[in-house]
């Protein structure tokens, strides 16, 4: 037997701020994140103060939180392979537009960006994955360089 999803919390607190939550906001992961396959439903923030980027995170524990970025901000023209497999798992026509994000990772040294396995949202099923690009040039840790 299925149980639904519980209802998302009214607001989430994450490493970057406290922010309010809305059932539109929540994306569905069917398999999880990985290394968070056990966190299935994530919210996408987009707030004023977290410009340009948007967070991803887990509203299940563990709770996992992601600073993330649109890759065509990084990289002008930015694409990664997308089989129908995958087009399939999103619930997604072969035209329809798709919301791709970056992780970010930031650290003392430097802040990177995972060009080589983006997530990708369904934005009209609010369902998602991370492609895993094993056929793509993309760096895991593209630098980052505010220019």
């Amino acid at each position: 037997m299925t149980t639904a999803p519980a209802p998302p919390p009214a607001t989430v607190e994450t490493r970057f701020g406290t922010f309010p939550v809305a059932a539109a906001d929540i994306v569905h992961f069917a398999h999880g994140l990985p290394g968070f396959e056990s966190c299935r439903q994530f919210v996408l923030i987009s707030a004023p103060e977290l410009l340009p980027f948007t967070c991803l995170h887990g509203i299940e524990a563990p709770g996992p939180s992601f600073l993330t970025l649109d890759p065509r901000q990084i990289v002008a023209g930015y694409q990664s392979p997308l089989g129908a497999a995958e087009r399939s798992r999103l619930e997604a026509a072969p035209d329809e537009p798709l919301l791709w994000l970056a992780i970010v990772h930031v650290d003392d040294l430097a802040i990177t960006a995972n060009l080589r396995a983006p997530i990708v949202i369904n934005p009209r099923r609010m369902v998602g994955l991370q492609v895993m690009g094993a056929d793509t040039a993309w760096a895991t840790d593209h630098l980052l360089t505010g220019e």
